[in-house]
Formats: C-alpha cells, sequence, structure tokens
C-alpha cells in the first residue's frame, strides 16, 4: 500500500460520530490549523487531526490533499509529513496580552497610525478592527467630526466617543482578551451595512496570506472585508513572514498594505501580482 493509500484508514466512522456534537471551525480555519500543526511536529496523523479538529477522517483527508497540492506538505501514510517546500515561518500558537502588545513596536505604530489616518477622505463611512495599530489609529482619527465610524472595538469606541464623528459599535458578544465584539450579531449588523473603508489588523503576514490569533475576531474581520469598498491592513514589519491560529484571508482580498518598513521579497512578489498598494509610513 503506497503513502496515499495509506490514508484511507477504517477509523473515519468512529471520528465522525464524535464530531456530530461539536462546533466546526470553518475550512480555511482548519486547513491553517492542520498546516500549523505540520509546521511545528514535522508530522501529523489523521485521527489526531480528526480528534483535535472535531471533524470526519473524510474531511481531513480532503483537506491534507488539497493543502499538499498547494505545496503546503506531503501525505505519508497515515498522515502529512513536511516536506522540503515548506517554508520555515513564525508560527504564534498563543495571543500575547493587549498591554503588552502595545510596547512593542509602539514609534512604528504610530507612524502606521498616521499614515492611515491620511489615506480616509472627507465624508467616508469607515469600519474599524480590533489590534493595537487600529487603536493607534483611532487616536490618530480623534479630531475629526467628518466621518461614520463603526467597530468592535470597544477600546477605539471609547476613544472615539468624545469625537464629532459618529461611532457605530457593533452588537454581540464581548471577548474580554481583546476587548471585541465578536458573534454572530456582529456579522449580521455588518452585512446589512456598505463602508467606504476598513482598516484591518493582523498578527501575521505571508504569502499566502493574512492571519490572526482569534477565529471569532477572524470572522468579523472577513465581514469588514466583505462590505468595504477599500480594505487597508495596517501592520509593523514585524509581523512579515509570520502565522497565527486563524487565516483571515489571501492577500488578494486587501487593496492596500500599510507598513513601516518593505515587506521580505517573497511577500512583496505576491502583494505585486495582487495589485497591493504598500504604503511606507514616514515616507
Amino acid at each position: 500500500m503506497d503513502g496515499k493509500a495509506g490514508l484511507e484508514d477504517t477509523s473515519g466512522a468512529a471520528a465522525h460520530a464524535g464530531a456530530q456534537g461539536r462546533e466546526r471551525l470553518p475550512a480555511e480555519i482548519r486547513r491553517a490549523r492542520i498546516v500549523a500543526s505540520v509546521e511545528k511536529a514535522g508530522f501529523v496523523s489523521v485521527s489526531s487531526l480528526a480528534r483535535e479538529l472535531g471533524v470526519s477522517h473524510m474531511t481531513i483527508r480532503r483537506d491534507v490533499s488539497l493543502l499538499e497540492s498547494r505545496g503546503k506538505f506531503r501525505r505519508t501514510h497515515g498522515g502529512a509529513i513536511a516536506g522540503e517546500r515548506l517554508p520555515k515561518l513564525g508560527y504564534d500558537e498563543d495571543e500575547p496580552a493587549f498591554d503588552q502588545r502595545m510596547r512593542r513596536h509602539a514609534a512604528a505604530k504610530s507612524a502606521i497610525a498616521k499614515a492611515a489616518a491620511a489615506l480616509i477622505a472627507h465624508g467616508e463611512s469607515v469600519g474599524l478592527d480590533v489590534g493595537t495599530s487600529v487603536l493607534a489609529l483611532a487616536a490618530a482619527i480623534g479630531e475629526r467630526d467628518d466621518l461614520r465610524i463603526f467597530t468592535n472595538n470597544l477600546r477605539a469606541a471609547l476613544q472615539l466617543a468624545r469625537s464629532g464623528s459618529g461611532v457605530y459599535i457593533l452588537g454581540g458578544k464581548i471577548r474580554s482578551a481583546e476587548y471585541s465584539v465578536v458573534g454572530s450579531g456582529a456579522v449580521d449588523q455588518l452585512h446589512s451595512h456598505f463602508l467606504d473603508r476598513v482598516f484591518i489588523g493582523v498578527s501575521g503576514i505571508d504569502g499566502d496570506g493574512l492571519y490572526d490569533y482569534s477565529p471569532e475576531d477572524t470572522e468579523v474581520k472577513r465581514a469588514l472585508i466583505a462590505n468595504a469598498g477599500s480594505v487597508v491592513v495596517l501592520s509593523d514589519s514585524s509581523k512579515f513572514g509570520r502565522r497565527a491560529l486563524a487565516r483571515v484571508a489571501p492577500l488578494s482580498a486587501m487593496n492596500t498594505l500599510v507598513t513601516d518598513a518593505l515587506p521580505p521579497d517573497d511577500i512583496a512578489a505576491e502583494l505585486a501580482r495582487h495589485g497591493v498598494e504598500v504604503v511606507l509610513a514616514g515616507q
């Protein structure tokens, strides 16, 4: 039996039955977790992935086949193994505390926020995501009185509460680690609006896309992206070549990247291929 045939084990039904009562992750988030597991361990089995992600062996086998076709790893007997083509990327498993993240690269984030604020035209409707760079942007536009601002970022909403602009907070469940509003209520509310421009914070960027620590925050990010005329991603250069648990979107989903340094060549090439404008803060 060859390596690919070895994936056709007979225990998939049991895993499928055990998965019925679990809440399933969106497919792209699930696949990001599979890639991250292979990167960290070097090898993962179909059975362990099925248990961890709460899906059937058949679903895992389909994911592994798709990810192998994308060059992420090689299939082998009973699982997947890292191949020579797998990029050596940083992976952030745990979300650092917000205050700790605020102190990191503070000068770069302030410069990014000022450059991002300059992109906003008079009278625009604006969506603000969560994260430290987006909070810095909220401070940078705090004196404006011509905007309509929609956000699930409670810190940003408080920052902007005394501005002359209209501030609309999305409804849903509060995620205390980030003071963000998440859940179907926030997502559904965004689907009923069109925003001229949205600003998205990320924890990592590589040639395959944008990443974040939280699947819950990621669902709101995707809704912001889906209902915007222009998508602006704010990221300091320390996040280049890094991944986290949730894949937010491909690079093609954004129109503009505001950062403090030129991206590495591989990421820059992908950004150029998708027509993404790169704005360097301070230049």
